[in-house]
């Protein structure tokens, strides 16, 4: 098929030139960029100079491929369409590192998709992105796009094996400019939360930091969770041990990188661990907040300290509107460090769900906002 060029909301979507190339290079050198390519880097030789060539035929093929450029000229992205079944196509899509929070992604995706429906025949346009790429999954969404679930080593990038999240749009799903998601705002800033570094939190009690756990805590994280209170009252595998916090420490990083829980590791002057704190997050705006101390560290008002401030990080950077808590009916430690931290316990419900235990009675309580001083 012919090039076509398509008009986005003050973008332009066009065939590649090599006038491009000098900014697409640094495009695939920016380090967000290069987290989430598959194509191997750096970007060089012949796959370089090559590359407009390819671009040509692949619309030969049927397959569009555009530099998006804005109204000035400048490149701002990249978008491109591939058949991948009868009826469906795979969208993919890159945003110029200088041109993020402009909504780029998001007016190219409704340009593309429109022209996939109404040029090319499709009955569903594909999505997928490395779990972890909360920018791509955020313009899916905002667009209309479904996530479907979770393609386990759906990519191999670079000689590694890697999760993908997919999902589609059908025909009349496509979101426009003025009809975001119900919980858009704050599916926005979660993604900028994961997307970032994690950070080290201050908690205003001395001798205590919270910081992501490491695998020189795993002997004390299987020492505390062996301990007989913890046993007792939590959730975690009974005769616990050293592989399980080996696996814990997988999970809480899959679970982390897919937006799925907050989890911090209670570190004392020496940066010993001393309990876990974290956000297991809810759609809507609400999360869960889970906690466990350390025997060595306990009675110095710690874990109330990092409740607070893991609270305050939920409403302040994670959007949320409420913050969830339960304890076991009689595990009264638990309950004081939520009362302390500003949680109001409104009631007991029967027979919940709890662990190897069976179903017991639990205590339910919340933290909202203006409870946060």
């Amino acid at each position: 098929m012919e090039p076509v060029t398509l008009t986005a909301d003050g973008l332009r979507l066009v065939t590649w030139e090599q006038r491009h190339m000098a900014d697409l290079a640094k495009i695939y050198a920016d380090p967000l960029i290069e987290r989430f390519l598959v194509m191997p880097l750096p970007w060089a030789g012949t796959a370089r100079e090559r590359f407009v060539w390819l671009q040509e035929r692949h619309w030969q093929s049927g397959n569009p491929r555009w530099a998006v450029v804005d109204e000035v000229g400048s490149l701002v992205g990249s978008m491109a369409l591939t058949k991948s079944f009868p009826y469906e196509l795979t969208i993919t899509y890159v945003t110029a590192p200088w041109a993020r929070g402009r909504g780029v992604a998001q007016r190219a995706i409704r340009a593309a998709v429109k022209f996939g429906f109404e040029n090319l025949g499709a009955k569903r346009i594909a999505w997928d992105a490395i779990v972890g790429n909360h920018a791509s999954r955020l313009a899916a969404v905002r667009t209309g796009f479904t996530v479907e679930g979770i393609a386990r080593s759906g990519v191999y990038q670079r000689g590694v094996s890697r999760d993908c999240w997919v999902g589609g749009v059908l025909p009349g799903e496509v979101r426009g400019p003025d009809d975001p998601p119900a919980d858009y705002e704050i599916l926005k800033r979660q993604a900028g939360f994961f997307l970032a570094e994690r950070q080290e939190l201050e908690t205003g009690a001395a001798g205590l930091r919270l910081r992501p756990l490491r695998e020189s805590d795993l002997d004390d994280l299987a020492a505390t969770c062996a301990d007989e209170d913890v046993q007792r009252w939590t959730t975690v595998p009974r005769d616990y041990t050293r592989a399980m916090a080996d696996d814990w420490l997988a999970f809480s990083g899959g679970a982390w990188e897919r937006g799925e829980r907050v989890l911090f590791a209670l570190a004392d002057a020496e940066d010993r661990y001393c309990g876990s704190v974290e956000l297991a997050l809810a759609a809507g705006g609400e999360a869960e907040i889970g906690y466990f101390c350390s025997p060595w560290a306990r009675g110095q008002g710690w874990m109330t300290a990092a409740v607070r401030r893991l609270s305050r990080l939920g409403f302040e950077e994670l959007g949320l509107e409420r913050v969830n808590w339960r304890a076991v009916v009689g595990n009264e430690a638990s309950r004081r460090v939520a009362e302390k931290a500003g949680f109001t316990v409104e009631g007991v419900r029967r027979r919940v769900r709890h662990g190897g235990d069976g179903r017991l009675d639990s205590w339910f309580g919340s933290l909202l906002p203006e409870d946060v001083a």
